[in-house]
């Protein structure tokens, strides 16, 4: 067995390091990090092909299903949440040939848009967004000005004012980043 041919101090800063993140959604595997560096098409451009096919996009989000997927140049794709015509649904769109996959209704994600409940939801995001002056390409925009390639971003509140949260990847690693898009902030 593996475990048993690993010295007990990398096994038990294996699972230190795993109990140690407090959000899964900040942490990425390195694996992923990687292949996500060979995507030949970048967040923005992913999110403006999947806009192209109606709505506006409320998170983008980064995926490597294969395991050897970058070694294979399938480098992955990116699920966009979109909202239109007060219906919620995601689109993949392949991150080395920018393929817009089918729109997948996200009917469960919609009654949530009527009940109002569940911060940090689509739904949440639904209605924040009315609020917002910038789009989530503009948000983009600002935080890869700082540094690095966007890799996910999504819609959330922080003290009352609506923005942007923006993973970032420079230099093989991951950084977050917050964009103000209240009326304010323009």
């Amino acid at each position: 067995m593996l475990l048993n041919r690993l010295p007990r101090w990398v096994i038990v800063v294996a699972f230190i390091g795993v109990g140690a993140c407090g959000h899964l959604g900040v942490f990425e595997p390195a694996r992923e990090v990687e292949c996500f560096g060979r995507a030949r098409i970048s967040l923005k451009d992913a999110i403006a092909a999947a806009e192209m096919r109606g709505g506006r996009a409320l998170d983008a989000d980064y995926r490597q299903d294969e395991e050897l997927g970058c070694l294979r140049d399938t480098p992955g794709a990116y699920d966009i949440t979109l909202l239109a015509a007060g219906k919620i649904g995601v689109v993949s769109v392949d991150a080395r040939s920018g393929q817009v996959g089918p729109r997948q209704e996200a009917s469960v994600m919609d009654a949530l848009l009527e009940s109002g409940r569940f911060e940090g939801s689509h739904a949440e995001m639904a209605r924040i967004m009315p609020k917002m002056s910038k789009s989530i390409s503009e948000a983009i925009d600002m935080a890869e000005a700082e540094g690095g390639k966007a890799m996910v971003a999504w819609i959330e509140a922080k003290t009352g004012k609506p923005g942007y949260t923006v993973k970032l990847v420079q230099r093989g690693r991951v950084h977050v980043t917050w964009v103000d898009a209240s009326a304010a902030s323009s």
